[in-house]
């Protein structure tokens, strides 16, 4: 049933049906292409032919985006929008300041639980069973704590939990993103208009972090990033250091312009 036309008709529904961008459709692919590798190393007779041709397909080049990130001034007014008297606002006013605190994936930030947060550390569970140990403000952590002993969680519950015990959604978390970015564009008109998610926060952190004069692998340990080379694309989205390395340069004196040889021959003709 795996044939190349099946594979081609899945790749389409899924751009044109479901609306998919060509990122995700790549994605799809690579996770295809893995398996037919694997079966045509395994030398299946009836899948051979076709399994060369399903690895033939090729994937489709995209543009890659310039990382999108919050200045300092916008992060506060997010986290200044949350409403502090209500249990749901300190909840989410925690969720974000954890978030970009430690760059963490919202799935890390969303399972963390008490008792993975000692000496002003948190460790993030993060992709492949990989943990990682991360620091927090002093404030961040007597705002943990106040928070799980004002919500009575104890040392082995999540967090952010729902009121059956489990990890809130990624969804609902993102739907208490929107109504504080919501109330924060009211004071903060660069806000307005932009597509800010959940993992803005770590693109957020990342690009302070460079901004600081941090280096490259320590933000990539940080992010718990695998290869450093992820931690590249967050060069090409800092303007200020584009702008500094630019007014380091030497400023080009003004080209003089020559005057054109004249011959011999042109004096002659003029004198004519």
């Amino acid at each position: 049933m795996l044939t190349p036309e099946a594979v081609l008709a899945f790749l389409e529904h899924l751009e044109q049906g479901r609306g998919n961008t060509i990122r995700t459709r790549n994605a799809r692919l690579a996770a295809i292409h893995a398996f037919a590798r694997f079966a045509v190393a395994q030398k299946a007779p009836d899948f051979l032919e076709a399994g060369q041709r399903v690895l033939a397909i090729p994937c489709k080049r995209t543009v890659k985006p310039v990382l999108g990130f919050m200045s300092r001034v916008e992060v506060d007014a997010v986290l200044s929008a949350t409403d502090q008297s209500t249990s749901v606002g300190r909840r989410d006013h925690l969720l974000f300041t954890l978030l970009y605190n430690t760059g963490g994936r919202i799935s890390e930030v969303l399972r963390l639980q008490p008792c993975e947060v000692n000496h002003r550390t948190v460790r993030l569970h993060g992709k492949g069973r990989k943990e990682r140990d991360v620091p927090i403000w002093p404030a961040t952590q007597r705002e943990i704590q106040d928070w799980c002993r004002t919500s009575k969680i104890g040392p082995t519950q999540y967090l952010f939990a729902n009121r059956h015990g489990a990890p809130i959604t990624r969804k609902a978390a993102a739907l208490r993103l929107s109504a504080a970015l919501r109330a924060a564009a009211k004071t903060c008109p660069t806000l307005r208009g932009r597509k800010i998610t959940l993992h803005t926060f770590r693109h957020t952190t990342a690009m302070h972090l460079l901004q600081a004069g941090v280096a490259l692998p320590i933000i990539a340990l940080w992010l718990g990033h695998e290869q450093p080379v992820t931690t590249h694309g967050y060069v090409e989205a800092d303007l200020k250091m584009k702008q500094r390395c630019l007014d380091t340069l030497e400023r080009l004196p003004a080209a003089r312009r020559l005057s054109p040889a004249r011959s011999h021959l042109m004096t002659f003709l003029e004198a004519l």
